[in-house]
């Protein structure tokens, strides 16, 4: 039988996001790649990844990190293949450039979910 202990619970759940950073003692920005090419959609998600990770360590910032990337929770939608890269910090988005993101990149900041 459950014990019910929504208080424990949280307690938990709170302590496990300070740790690691997540909402609210840090912030999420989710970039989703779609492509009908599932190899394509995969090496560009994998380019992407690296970038950021190579541009966060020349900008220096230690407090953001680059996690993927990862098929999207539902990998394929209307004949798309989706992979997600997300950039966990204090300020992730500091090492998104002032450029657009190229074609077939979508962006969601705190996203509510990173399914």
């Amino acid at each position: 039988m459950a014990a019910h202990d929504y208080h424990a619970l949280y307690a938990r759940e709170i302590e496990n996001r300070r740790r690691l950073g997540y909402p609210p003692f840090g912030r999420l920005v989710r970039l989703t790649y779609a492509h009908t090419n599932a190899d394509y959609s995969r090496e560009q998600a994998a380019t992407m990844a690296r970038g950021l990770r190579e541009e966060c360590a020349r900008l220096g910032l230690p407090n953001v990190d680059v996690l993927g990337p990862s098929p999207a929770y539902v990998p394929r939608i209307r004949g798309r293949w989706r992979w997600n890269v997300v950039i966990r910090g204090d300020d992730p988005a500091a090492i998104l450039s002032d450029e657009p993101l190229p074609r077939g990149w979508t962006l969601d900041v705190d996203p509510i979910s990173v399914l």
